[in-house]
């Protein structure tokens, strides 16, 4: 899958898995992501990387298992 604006991914913040959106895809392979924790105000992270893997990583982002 292509990551590009507007795109639905799991982020991962701590022990904490948040929903987040892709705001921008910068040119050199992060992105930037509004990040929604449950319970809490969403927040900005400028420069995100996906997680090598299938597994979370901290302060890393993969895209949402299908189900």
């Amino acid at each position: 899958m292509a990551h590009s604006i507007g795109r639905a991914v799991h982020n991962q913040h701590g022990i904490l898995v948040c929903a987040a959106d892709i705001t921008v895809v910068n040119s050199y392979g992060s992105v930037a992501l509004l990040v929604k924790p449950p319970n809490a105000l969403p927040f900005p992270v400028s420069m995100a990387r996906q997680a090598a893997t299938e597994a979370p990583m901290d302060g890393c982002w993969n895209w949402m298992p299908r189900v």
